[in-house]
């Protein structure tokens, strides 16, 4: 298997197939075009993070502050609005309700408790509610 790898460690036959693939084969000049068109279209971009580099917290929060503030202003006055507006069109509060009350909503047979107490032969029942 050693025998096979040529000097660099790569596969001879690997290697004649990847330079198929290599722009650099038909012209030579290619790599030298690609790294100025890269740095070329990452100038302004490097320049912006440069000035980043510079700046302060304050300044960012001045800079922040030029939007944010008044798109806050904005989300506030239209938040009051709407409060205004619900609050001539609001309903009555939901009148609070038990856990034993909503156990038994919608049954028309007698409870459970009502149950056992026309019962003569059932025992002495205690629920939590009647003690506390």
């Amino acid at each position: 298997m050693k025998d096979d790898l040529d000097i660099e460690g790569q596969d001879p036959e690997l290697a004649s197939h990847l330079r198929l693939l290599d722009p650099a084969s038909d012209d030579p000049n290619y790599w030298l075009r690609f790294q100025s068109w890269v740095l070329r279209n990452a100038a302004p971009e490097l320049a912006r993070r440069r000035i980043m580099a510079d700046l302060t917290v304050g300044d960012v929060l001045t800079a922040w502050s030029r939007t944010l503030v008044p798109a806050a202003v904005l989300a506030a006055a239209l938040a009051g609005l709407l409060l205004m507006r619900d609050a001539a069109t609001a309903h009555p509060a939901p009148v609070a309700v038990g856990v034993e009350e909503l156990l038994i909503d919608g049954i028309e047979d007698e409870t459970i408790p009502v149950a056992l107490d026309n019962d003569e032969s059932a025992t002495a029942v205690a629920f939590a509610g009647d003690r506390f």
